[in-house]
């Protein structure tokens, strides 16, 4: 921030945050979270906390920050890695529903930010509450890296002093058993999609690992005890009851511990209510096909 590095790429995410109505801020948010979402994150709350943008602002930026997630795992993640195991087909449109989970996320931001936001233009220069980013201080890099160091302190260790409580309550449920039931969940969902008993089991792990659950599904399919279509319906139902799980076990702990309990809560649930809508449609799709 004080080398105006993201001053520089700023421009990148502006017209995401045009078309959202929202402030230069969410910007150069949207630019660190390329780099590393988590840090893109801490920057946002630190806006913030220091009122340059607000609650909602926040949320839609801090959804706005997750997009480069998917542009990320395309290509670490899911060509070349989910795509060999599951097969073009299988695999392809498992893809599909994943990017357009991401598509439904960034629809969601622009949209709410339309309805709800002032228009706001990224370009104008900031007001006069916006100071580093703007005219970057000519100082020493040793400097600057020991005044951001002891700035960020205190926000890193409240991340995680609530990381590691929130990940001690999660296992603290998978140890008496609570998270394990959820094949009692599995079973019936199975059967309303007439998928074989073989399918409880990789669609049960796929919630807590998606890459055992797809190496599953490609075994079963090699052996004859899936048909392709069988093995979609499974790897989507396997994705869709992953992302509540998914935000239990790793988003919760972040996203409260950055955001606060209760905008940490909201951007949880639209993110993976938004994934679970993509999924849930192509499900749909499938059942009027069997």
């Amino acid at each position: 921030m004080e080398l105006g590095l993201f001053k520089k790429l700023e421009f990148i995410g502006r017209p995401l945050v045009r078309l959202a109505n929202l402030p230069k801020e969410s910007a150069i948010t949207f630019v660190t979270s390329m780099g590393s979402v988590l840090a893109g994150n801490a920057l946002l709350t630190q806006f913030h906390r220091e009122e340059r943008i607000d609650a909602k602002q926040t949320f839609l930026s801090a959804l706005l920050n997750g997009i480069p997630v998917y542009i990320k795992e395309t290509f670490t993640y899911q060509i070349p890695i989910m795509i060999p195991i599951l097969g073009i087909k299988i695999g392809g449109i498992y893809f599909l529903s994943f990017i357009l989970s991401g598509f439904a996320k960034l629809f969601f931001v622009i949209s709410f930010g339309k309805v709800m936001l002032k228009k706001n233009n990224p370009d104008e220069p900031p007001g006069p509450v916006n100071l580093s980013f703007v005219q970057p201080i000519k100082r020493k890099f040793t400097h600057i890296l020991f005044l951001n160091l002891r700035k960020q302190a205190k926000i890193f260790f409240k991340i995680a002093l609530s990381f590691v409580l929130m990940t001690f309550i999660v296992f603290l449920l998978i140890n008496i058993g609570v998270l394990n039931k959820a094949k009692n969940t599995v079973e019936p969902l199975t059967g309303f999609f007439k998928l074989p008993p073989e399918s409880i089991l990789p669609v049960t792990t796929y919630m807590f690992s998606p890459l055992i659950g797809a190496t599953s599904v490609s075994t079963l399919v090699k052996e004859g005890k899936l048909t392709d279509f069988q093995a979609i319906i499974t790897c989507m139902l396997g994705g869709f009851l992953m992302l509540p799980v998914f935000s239990l076990r790793y988003s919760l702990a972040k996203y409260t511990a950055i955001f606060g309990f209760g905008l940490g809560i909201n951007i949880i649930l639209v993110s993976a209510l938004l994934g679970m809508l993509i999924r849930g449609i192509f499900l749909l799709v499938f059942l009027f096909m069997i």
